[in-house]
């Protein structure tokens, strides 16, 4: 993309200025203004016309550098995977292995010169698929944490480590605490890529925390029409499939063991958190890191911030993020009831008594109104809440438990529908004329025509994503890139121009851009 002189000026004063491990900060935030990837950010405010690359070398420094975001890459042990290239390339940076120039590099550089001196590893070729809007499709797995390990529990709080995995994988995982392992849970949108996901402690995979992650996921990123899953507890639990049934949600079968058919291929679910988590094998005597949960999962969030401000996979001139945000074209999101997770339930099949008891579970309960019937006995997965469904008319009655009538108590019972309709119907009086079939109607052979518009109804086209839905909306846009408050007759003008450009995304971006760049250079003139 094109970026005015004023603006690349800028971005190298402030990379320049900037204090020691604060550039990469300064430049993601750029990165964000732009739209752009972060290498593009240091591309854009490298110094110098691009050179054209000839048979020889003309950078021989970059083969020591790549030998060393090499090894950073091949820190973690073996079955453990490498740290990717460009977390590598921040991390060799950081610690003095290569200078700071060398983020400016491309990471196809050194990917490209990794391969010519053969330590990356073919990648396979994959299909690439998209669904053609947000939430239409969303895909959830659960995984056990290939390399961390729960080590002890203090208080309400777990404490983890990380662990050199072996050859046999899970069955060699450490779990010296009650058992339970870390599990990661996550929700991508196949239209845009986000993703959304969480640690949780558990003896294994189990329905109920999936379906609290799938509360907590669809709170934020609403509901989609259809859940793409594997054949876990979401397939397997009656509850699950009732309440996502309930929820509107379809659930296709997928085919066993066929785990891409419902991942993003181009980046699997599996690469993409343990890109989260094997940086953690870079710091000094791993064996003995220690993290909390919550501290885990605060560092997630924030991983997940940046991975979903990275480029989409196919328009890359855009952020998983921004091909989220076209939901608005499409009425935005239908968000999950609040109690959702309360209505969970699990089902069985029982028979109420002639005396209205009830046994379920063993115990003994008493259904209100209803006996002698075949009855489904529904009770919460997530609360303690107890009622039963007459199968043959659909009617639910409240149960509570049994208490026996002490002896020489009585008590009556209201009579059934039969009993009543028996003994009303010898009270009716009923003659010929209310017998059907007595009457003979008048046929009506007027004819009505059907109203009919005149006119055309104006209908906003919501295809079309150039432009903004209203001045009030294109107007926050520009403030949050400039960054500073503006005067209300400076407002008005403003407004003009974006009204006389028709309210595109594209001139209101440039103009905030040039807006920005002029007020750094005052700030700086000034200062």
């Amino acid at each position: 993309m094109a970026v005015s002189s004023a603006i690349v000026e800028q971005i190298r004063r402030e990379l320049r200025d900037a204090p020691h491990g604060h550039k990469s900060v300064i430049a993601r935030r750029w990165a964000e203004v732009l739209g752009v990837s972060l290498q593009q950010v240091y591309r854009i405010a490298a110094d110098g016309p691009k050179k054209a690359r000839s048979s020889s070398a003309r950078r021989p420094e970059y083969r020591e550098w790549a030998k060393a975001v090499a090894m950073v890459k091949k820190r973690p042990p073996d079955g453990a995977g490498e740290i990717s290239t460009d977390q590598a390339v921040e991390i060799a940076a950081k610690r003095g292995l290569v200078p700071e120039e060398a983020l400016s590099v491309a990471i196809g550089t050194f990917d490209r010169i990794m391969r010519e001196t053969g330590v990356t590893r073919r990648k396979r070729r994959f299909t690439r698929y998209q669904a053609e809007r947000p939430n239409l499709a969303h895909h959830i797995d659960a995984s056990s944490s290939k390399f961390f390990y729960v080590h002890r529990r203090v208080g309400n709080e777990y404490v983890l480590r990380i662990h050199r995995p072996g050859a046999n994988g899970y069955k060699n995982k450490p779990i010296p605490c009650d058992r339970l392992r870390p599990w990661i849970y996550g929700l991508v949108d196949d239209h845009s890529g986000r993703m959304i996901a969480r640690y949780t402690i558990a003896a294994g995979e189990s329905m109920a925390d999936a379906l609290l992650f799938l509360q907590r996921a669809w709170s934020e990123i609403g509901l989609p029409e259809q859940l793409l899953a594997d054949q876990g507890v979401l397939k397997k639990g009656l509850p699950s499939q009732d309440l996502i049934r309930r929820l509107d949600v379809s659930l296709p079968e997928m085919m066993p063991y066929e785990k891409e058919a419902h991942g993003k291929i181009e980046r699997p679910w599996r690469t993409a958190w343990q890109r989260f988590e094997k940086p953690f094998f870079a710091v000094d005597d791993w064996q003995k890191y220690e993290i909390t949960e919550a501290e885990l999962n605060r560092r997630l969030d924030a991983y997940l911030e940046e991975y979903n401000s990275m480029s989409h996979r196919f328009e890359r001139e855009i952020t998983r993020m921004q091909a989220w945000g076209r939901i608005r074209l499409h009425g935005g999101i239908v968000t999950i009831p609040e109690n959702a997770l309360a209505t969970a339930a699990r089902r069985a099949k029982r028979k109420v008594g002639a005396d209205g008891i009830l046994q379920y579970e063993g115990g003994i309960y008493e259904v209100k109104g209803l006996h002698e019937a075949d009855v489904w006995v529904f009770e919460g997965v997530f609360e303690d809440r107890l009622v039963v469904q007459e199968i043959s008319t659909g009617d639910k009655y409240e149960v509570m438990r049994f208490a026996p009538v002490p002896l020489g108590e009585y008590r009556a019972h209201p009579e059934t529908p039969h009993q009543q309709a028996v003994r009303e119907a010898s009270s009716l009086n009923i003659s010929d004329a209310a017998l059907p079939y007595t009457e003979t109607r008048e046929k009506d052979e007027r004819i009505v025509e059907m109203p009919i518009r005149e006119t055309e109804r104006a209908i906003e086209d919501p295809f079309d994503t150039t432009t903004y839905a209203s001045m009030e909306e294109a107007f926050r846009e520009l403030i949050s890139i400039v960054g500073t408050a503006i005067s209300a007759i400076e407002r008005r003008g403003i407004e003009e121009l974006i009204a006389e450009n028709g309210m595109k995304k594209e001139f209101v971006r440039d103009l905030a851009l040039e807006l920005r760049a002029e007020i750094e250079i005052r700030r700086a003139s000034a200062g």
